[in-house]
């Protein structure tokens, strides 16, 4: 698949208030079943009429001639293990269950597949020796391809471009990597924006957390001097959170050519090729499109 890098759209507005519960999410292992013939319904992004549009794109979609229905470790569904604490991509609903961006992509992809989505909430750190262990299917979980990680499992073709966004107080902004010399970054352990991190010299410490909102947190209480993540995720933080939306912005940022794909076992061949057949399918209906409008995102070409 041909991959065009276009900028992320940073401000999401929205009226969504993150809460504190948020931050325990994928800690511990949690599983639920989403509905394949219903999507994850909240206004955000574009607001009201692009949710209902894509909400509605997501319901129409059926089992695609051109699939065999790939094999699983749960008959009749695609089992995906997630951080589900990583908004907006995917995050609780506070009802039980998961929303987000790669949420209602991965709803649109099984259903193509003629299957239904499970979300196994996961901790980062352990994400992909799950996926090693048969916990689950597919890695669902904003994962940035990279060398490293190929020589262990492959990756769907892209679905978002990876942009890593610098968030730092509004008082005081720091506007490029080599801003973070002498500074305490926050990163989530094991991420992408951990690794940029570390290629920066003179930074005085990098603080690994389990999740990005622990990060946060730790901003808003004067410990780090800035987090450096994934820019549609800092972005959503930001914006959803009335302090954090008094105080920071993302004020630089660091371009890469990591762009996200779903992490599948070198094993499962017929799951990856389903699943590169479903996602091109959903592209040419325009099905992806609405759903990047929904969580204020623009998808690769």
């Amino acid at each position: 698949m041909k991959r065009n890098h276009v900028l992320l759209i940073a401000l999401l507005l929205l009226a969504l208030i993150l809460v504190p519960a948020i931050a325990a999410c994928g800690t511990t292992e949690e599983t639920t079943t989403t509905s394949a013939g219903q999507s994850s319904t909240t206004n955000v992004g574009g607001g009201g009429d692009v949710t209902a549009i894509a909400d509605a794109a997501i319901a129409a979609v059926t089992k695609s001639a051109n699939i065999e229905t790939p094999q699983t470790i749960k008959a009749g569904f695609v089992q995906a293990g997630s951080d589900t604490a990583f908004p907006p991509m995917e995050f609780s609903d506070e009802k039980g269950g998961y929303i987000g961006f790669d949420v209602d992509l991965c709803i649109a992809l099984s259903k193509k597949m003629g299957l239904e989505l499970e979300v196994v909430s996961t901790a980062w750190d352990g994400i992909i020796p799950g996926l090693l262990g048969d916990r689950y299917d597919i890695i669902m979980s904003a994962m940035s391809i990279t060398e490293e990680r190929l020589q262990q499992v492959n990756f769907t073709d892209a679905y978002l471009p990876g942009i890593i966004a610098i968030s730092a107080p509004k008082a005081a902004p720091i506007t490029e990597a080599a801003g973070l010399a002498g500074k305490i970054v926050g990163v989530q352990v094991d991420t992408t924006g951990q690794f940029e991190v570390e290629k920066v010299a003179g930074v005085k410490e990098i603080k690994k957390y389990p999740t990005i909102l622990d990060a946060f947190a730790d901003m808003a209480a004067g410990r780090v001097d800035a987090v450096v993540n994934d820019e549609p995720v800092n972005a959503y933080i930001i914006a959803t959170n009335t302090d954090y939306k008094e105080k920071f912005a993302n004020t630089g940022g660091i371009v890469t050519v990591n762009d996200y794909g779903y992490a599948i076992k070198k094993e499962s061949a017929a799951l990856l090729a389903a699943m590169n057949t479903a996602l091109a399918e959903l592209k040419a209906e325009g099905v992806y499109q609405k759903i990047c409008a929904k969580w204020g995102l623009t998808g690769v070409k």
